[in-house]
């Protein structure tokens, strides 16, 4: 064998290498997932019971949500100068605020809650179409 036909084999081999070290490293990932996945799942509802209707949780997502909106309206915005969606966006994040600190809990919260959602679900998606309406991005070009 010459030295060209020993590099290319070895080249073959360190290819396979990899993607075996890959199929590896994804198999004890599918495995850990196998086993942890279930006990995780069937512990979920006795941690969780009582911290996901506690208020700070509630807030928490709130500012979440605040955060994800002021970051994605306001350039948007800027973009297209569209005030539907900071109007959308604003009601909705104000109907949500409202849900938790005015409301107490039951039905009205939750229905305040959910059109607080539905609101900031349209609202980014008003956003994004108008943003691709005004200012689409051009496509990569393949080399």
């Amino acid at each position: 064998m010459t030295r060209e036909t020993l590099a290319r084999v070895d080249e073959g081999a360190f290819r396979a290498g990899r993607w075996d070290a890959w199929g590896q490293a994804l198999s004890v990932l599918c495995m850990a997932h196998c086993v942890l996945l279930p006990l995780a799942l069937g512990a979920m509802p006795a941690v969780l019971s009582q911290s996901l209707e506690e208020t700070p949780i509630h807030l928490g997502v709130l500012a979440l949500a605040a955060v994800f909106g002021v970051a994605s309206f306001v350039p948007g915005f800027r973009q297209h100068r569209d005030w539907r969606v900071l109007t959308l966006g604003a009601a909705g994040l104000a109907l949500l605020g409202l849900a938790q600190t005015v409301l107490p809990e039951g039905m009205a919260e939750t229905g305040m809650t959910l059109a607080g959602g539905t609101a900031l679900v349209v609202a980014h998606g008003l956003n994004r179409r108008r943003c691709q309406e005004c200012c689409p991005v051009p496509l990569a070009r393949s080399h």
